[in-house]
């Protein structure tokens, strides 16, 4: 879960559409293009947020037409899910894709930017502190989580890496865990430990909001707007030895 570069009129024409599909279809209704996984309406429509479901839920067969893109998967996985406080709130099960491309060379030394997309995902949630607790930033409070929930989620994650070789057999059996696991098999032991994560994006929705307090999810890098929302049962203190900081100040 290649980032393309599009002109200015391009990225209004697609925010548009979406703009117009969100308003149309109303709270429920079907997802993004590319994705299957039947996402609610966006937390709020900034031109950010668009373009960040935009970019993650594309045909993955079209991500790019670069020539120099090397592309991976899908690759099914089956993975925990991390929140703000450190402990897993979820399980996952998500379609993972990969575009690689050269970006510098030094020396036989290459700079590799990595593309990861994460498709058609769903969740069900293992509590007890909602992903978002710990984050004074997002606009929610701290919240508790009942286990067994359920939903939906896409997103991204750009990463660079240096290796002095790419495989381009690459792969990552199930479960694919983790994106470790590829970068392993890309770039041998240097891909995990030169990965840099620059960006990220990923958009979570509850199939029943009912039973919860806060039923969406936007967990992203403060390059790209920061959490908002969350995925909460009920909103309550921070357990003790937890604290509520910031992610983007």
């Amino acid at each position: 879960m290649v980032r393309r570069t599009r002109t200015v009129g391009n990225l209004v024409a697609f925010v548009s559409t979406l703009t117009l599909v969100l308003v149309t279809a109303g709270p429920g209704l079907g997802a993004p293009d590319g994705d299957g996984g039947g996402l609610l309406g966006i937390l709020d429509l900034d031109t950010q947020t668009q373009i960040d479901d935009l970019f993650a839920t594309e045909d993955p067969s079209i991500l790019s037409s670069d020539p120099g893109v090397t592309k991976f998967g899908p690759f099914e996985s089956d993975t925990t899910d991390s929140g703000t406080c450190g402990p897993d709130w979820a399980q996952d099960h998500v379609f993972r894709f990969f575009a690689v491309k050269v970006v510098s060379s030094v020396g036989g030394l290459n700079t590799y930017r990595v593309t990861e997309k994460f498709k058609n995902g769903t969740f069900r949630t293992t509590g007890p502190l909602s992903p978002g607790a710990c984050d004074s930033s997002d606009g929610t409070p701290p919240g508790v989580l009942s286990p067994g929930i359920t939903g939906a989620f896409h997103g991204y994650d750009l990463i660079t890496v240096t290796s002095t070789f790419l495989n381009p057999n690459a792969t990552c059996p199930y479960p694919c865990f983790s994106t470790d696991d590829f970068l392993l098999s890309a770039f041998g032991a240097a891909g995990p430990a030169t990965r840099n994560d620059y960006a990220f994006s990923f958009h979570y929705v509850a199939d029943d909001p009912r039973s919860l307090v806060f039923h969406e999810w936007k967990n992203a890098s403060c390059s790209r707007g920061g959490n908002h929302g969350d995925i909460a049962s009920a909103t309550a203190p921070l357990p003790i030895g937890f604290v509520e900081a910031p992610v983007c100040p």
